[in-house]
């Protein structure tokens, strides 16, 4: 890829619009035409069990062993918000820590991004594709890897940057996935966590309204003060924090870490 295309795919991937209908048409190939959707086989106990179901059903909403989701946000089963816009929230720390020029040599592991957009909403920010590596419970993307996150198949301090964003929630044990992101962060590295807290909203409300509880009612985290906690307990320090109040009234807590 010479560098003005690769400019060029930078700009038109920076729009959110422009990169989920990118996206979305190339989920609706990989999924209805190749037909690649593929679980992860060997899910630890450590995951919530509706996990898998509930996040792959965002992509692609077929096939999926829960009650029917009261809004369906998807076209010939294709999830029609792909973008994952709300890494840019990451985005901000990752470029509290290192300079712009620096990102194209950076290797990054991104847990849990359910769809491309997240790797393609990365690569915009200036990362090289072939230096970020997606994992997830499912995937029907050649950019996403079949893996846990209690259990990486990666090599220790193989990452530079680790982006856990909204996935630590689908845990029962957020201790033990902190510590294998932690392993396979540089010594010098960045774990970035996106944390979603709605106050308001009890468990049982989530079962009311969906029918099952999405997130792990295990280990919950309230508040950024929980989160620092447990990023303490296993020696990572707080290098960033950022709490951004959203519609309805909930919060999403940005949690930046370094060894």
């Amino acid at each position: 890829m010479t560098d003005f295309i690769k400019f060029i795919g930078r700009k038109l991937l920076s729009f959110g619009k422009i990169r989920n209908n990118f996206c979305y048409l190339r989920a609706f190939y990989f999924c209805k035409i190749k037909k690649d959707m593929k679980n992860f086989n060997k899910v630890s106990d450590e995951t919530w069990k509706n996990t898998l179901d509930s996040n792959k059903r965002i992509v692609f909403n077929k096939n999926i062993n829960l009650p029917k989701k009261p809004k369906r946000f998807s076209v010939f089963d294709i999830g029609r918000s792909l973008a994952g816009g709300s890494t840019n929230l990451l985005m901000k720390a990752i470029k509290k820590k290192y300079n712009k020029s620096e990102l194209k040599n950076l290797k990054v592991l991104s847990i849990g991004p359910r769809a491309e957009g997240e790797i393609f909403n990365i690569f915009s920010h200036g990362f090289e594709l072939k230096n970020i590596t997606g994992l997830d419970l499912f995937s029907y993307s050649p950019l996403i890897k079949l893996g846990d996150m209690h259990n990486l198949e990666f090599n220790d301090e193989e990452f530079d940057v680790v982006l856990m964003g909204w996935c630590l929630a689908y845990s029962n044990d957020k201790k033990k996935a902190l510590l294998e992101a932690k392993r396979v962060m540089s010594k010098n590295g960045l774990l970035v966590i996106g944390y979603s807290v709605n106050k308001k909203t009890t468990d049982q409300d989530q079962i009311n309204q969906r029918g099952y509880l999405i997130r792990s009612p295990y280990n919950q985290i309230n508040n950024m003060e929980n989160l620092n906690d447990l990023a303490n307990s296993i020696d990572l320090k707080m290098f960033y924090s950022k709490i951004i109040s959203t519609t309805p009234p909930a919060e999403k807590l940005i949690y930046g870490a370094t060894k």
